[in-house]
C-alpha cells in the first residue's frame, strides 16, 4: 500500500466533457491505497477463506485471466465484502479522483494532456491496440503515476 498525502483535487470539468456541477474537493487526511487493482489470486483466497458466494455479472473467460490479472465482474457489494475481509475500505469518489490523477491538476488525462502517451499509462480503446493488450492487462503492466499507483486509467472498470 502507498500512503497518499492530504490535498485537494479539482473534480471540475475543464474540457466541457462532464457534469457542470463538479467542484474542487479537499482531501483533509492522508490515507492508504493499494498500488494496483485487486488480483484474481487474492480475491480467490478471500472467497476460499470466507466461503463467500457472489454472482458474477457475466462469464469470465478463465483462460484470459491469470492469477496476476485484476479481478473483474464484481459489484460494489462484492468489493465491500472483500475490503472488510482485507481490513481495508473502498475509496470515496473524491479520493479515487485524487489518487488517479497522481497530483496533476487541470489535465485531460491522469498522465497529462498528451493522448499519445496513453499506451504507456493505460489500457483502453483509444490506444488502437498499441498497448499490446486486447483484453485486460496484468497488474503493473503500465507506468505508475506520481504516487506510485499503476493502472489508474483504463484496463478495468473502477
Amino acid at each position: 500500500m502507498v500512503r497518499i498525502p492530504a490535498g485537494s483535487v479539482e473534480m471540475e470539468d475543464h474540457f466541457n466533457e462532464g457534469l457542470a456541477r463538479e467542484l474542487p474537493v479537499h482531501i483533509a487526511d492522508s490515507f492508504y491505497m493499494d498500488k494496483h487493482e485487486v488480483i484474481v489470486q487474492r480475491f480467490r483466497r478471500f472467497v476460499k477463506e470466507t466461503s463467500y458466494q457472489y454472482k458474477r455479472w457475466d462469464d469470465v473467460e478463465e483462460s484470459s485471466l491469470t492469477s496476476r490479472h485484476p479481478m473483474v465482474f464484481v459489484n460494489w457489494h462484492n468489493a465491500t465484502a472483500y475490503c472488510e475481509w482485507a481490513g481495508k475500505r473502498l475509496p470515496t469518489e473524491a479520493e479515487w479522483e485524487y489518487v488517479a490523477r497522481g497530483g496533476l491538476s487541470g489535465k485531460r488525462y491522469v498522465w497529462g494532456d498528451n493522448e499519445n502517451q496513453a499506451r504507456k499509462y493505460a489500457n483502453y480503446d483509444g490506444t488502437n491496440g498499441q498497448d499490446r493488450w486486447t483484453r485486460c492487462a496484468p497488474v503493473n503492466s503500465f507506468k505508475p503515476n506520481r504516487y506510485g499507483l499503476s493502472n489508474m486509467a483504463g484496463n478495468v472498470y473502477e
